[in-house]
């Protein structure tokens, strides 16, 4: 499978998401927080700081996929929108 299809695949499965956001109160989509995050901690990132370097170094790349339309979100937006975001498990 080619690159732009795995990544597309994975938006296009991260955008059946409930966004528990409020609309006109973010200045990024949780699309974008979510994709930028998946992607530093597949490449290696360990922690907020590393996700948000992550995706400053690699902004052009992610640009042909996602919105970004205030950039790249810093790391407290990625931790508080990573904390808000419930967690579950699958049932056994």
């Amino acid at each position: 499978m080619a690159e732009k299809d795995t990544i597309e695949e994975l938006i296009e499965q991260l955008r059946q998401l409930k966004d528990p956001q409020v609309a006109g109160r973010t200045d990024h989509n949780l699309l974008d927080i979510l994709v930028l995050a998946l992607c530093a901690v597949m490449s290696g990132a360990q922690g907020w700081d590393d996700i948000e370097d992550w995706g400053r170094a690699r902004e052009g790349w992610l640009r042909r996929y996602l919105k970004l339309r205030n950039g790249i979100p810093g790391h407290d937006t990625i931790r508080r929108v990573s904390l808000r975001w419930p967690v579950s498990t699958p049932a056994a």
